[in-house]
Parts: C-alpha cells; sequence; structure tokens
C-alpha cells in the first residue's frame, strides 16, 4: 500500500523539514536554555495561548528515538495519504490537524488528569499528532476495505475495527498515564492523549471531505 518515497514529495518535505527543526531546537536549547526551547517547541497546558506553539509541537521532538520513531511512522502514513487526498490535503490535514490537536489534545489530558492530581500538567510535542489525524483519515476513508492479517489463512479484518481498536488501546494508555504518574511509577509517557484526539479529528476531517465530494457530485 506504501507509495515509494520518491514519489512522495509529502514524505520528503515532513522529514526534512522535522529533522531539521530538531537540530534548531538543540541549537535553541544549547544557547538560551530548556525553558526558552520549550516555550517555542511544546504545546503546555499552562501557556496554550502561545499560539505559535499550536504549530511547531507537530513537528518538534523530545530525543532521537522520537524522532526516528515517528519517521518511521510517516513512512507508512504519509505516502498512503498522499495518494488517497493528495499532496495539498495531506499537507492541510496534518498542520490544520495537528494544530488542532496540540491545542485540543492538551486540554482533554488536563481535564482527565484533574481530577485524579494535585497538580495539573500537560504538555507534549511530536509529529504522532498530525500523523494520526492522518492515519484516522485514511482509516475512515478506507473504512470497509478488509486487511488481510499475515500467517492466518482466510481473516481479514476491516479497518473501521482498526481504527475502534486503536481508539480503545489511546483510550487505555491515558489511564495507563494517569496511574503511573500517581503511583510515581517511573515509565515514559507516549502522548495517548493526543492520538485519541489525533484519531478523531482525522476521522470528523474524512467525513467533512467525503460531505463535500458528494455535493460537487450532486452539482455536477
Amino acid at each position: 500500500m506504501t507509495k515509494p518515497l520518491r514519489e512522495s514529495p509529502a514524505t520528503i518535505g515532513f522529514l526534512t523539514l522535522v529533522w531539521s527543526l530538531y537540530g534548531i531546537r538543540l541549537l535553541v536549547e544549547s544557547r538560551v536554555g530548556h525553558g526558552v526551547a520549550s516555550s517555542v517547541f511544546v504545546v503546555q497546558y499552562t501557556n496554550l495561548e502561545y499560539v505559535w506553539t499550536w504549530f511547531t509541537a507537530p513537528f518538534g521532538h523530545v530525543n532521537v528515538v522520537h524522532l526516528l520513531v515517528n519517521s518511521l511512522l510517516a513512512l507508512y502514513i504519509i505516502p498512503e495519504s498522499e495518494r488517497t487526498f493528495g499532496f495539498k490535503t495531506t499537507g492541510v490535514g496534518f498542520v490544520l490537524g495537528g494544530a488542532m490537536t496540540a491545542v485540543l489534545g492538551t486540554v482533554f489530558v488536563g481535564m482527565v488528569r484533574s481530577p485524579f492530581l494535585t497538580a495539573v500538567s500537560a504538555s507534549g510535542m511530536g509529529s504522532s499528532m498530525g500523523l494520526f489525524v492522518l492515519l484516522g483519515m485514511i482509516l475512515e476513508r478506507y473504512r470497509s476495505y478488509r486487511v488481510p492479517i499475515r500467517g492466518i489463512r482466510r481473516l481479514r479484518i476491516r479497518n473501521s475495527t482498526y481504527f475502534v481498536v486503536l481508539l480503545l488501546v489511546s483510550l487505555f494508555g491515558v489511564g495507563f498515564d494517569i496511574w503511573r504518574e500517581v503511583t510515581e511509577f517511573s515509565f515514559p509517557g507516549l502522548g495517548h492523549g493526543y492520538h485519541v484526539v489525533g484519531l478523531l479529528i482525522g476521522w470528523a476531517f474524512s467525513r467533512l471531505l467525503d460531505g463535500s465530494y458528494a455535493i460537487r457530485t450532486l452539482r455536477l
């Protein structure tokens, strides 16, 4: 399903941008400190008025491992999105959807944590904010498509089922993150709250695109 990288300018542009921004963030951090770098690249529950972070956070990454994982995820998701929706819609979906996920995801995480934690803090950055939007768009567009399971003959699972499973796993992860902080269990957070919001925004975007296509068809 994955489109070759050389045929996906959106993927090439994305990888160039996120790796360049990672280097820029490290440079800024080394020159002016972690606090200033965070105010530029990290969306935070206590500083949601920093509008620029709505757009920088979906392109930023905590460390090289985080960047590598999301780069590999992008190699699968972005070419498929570009093949399905085109270059412009994929770009708008990532940028606009990523910004919406950054804001709404931070609010969502802060709200679900508030009943359990005395000091509520929610912050995040990472391209999975936008990538999960594109993933939600793809799974909704091909919701009836059945994906064969390797090694299991005649077993095919609908993309709509994958969407529900991803959503439930992400919601479980939100609960796990709260438990982790309450019990002070040492385990890295994976941004599950942002994944929940990103998938739902992608689903909504895809439905809107389907609706506008149907309207244009009727007019013709």
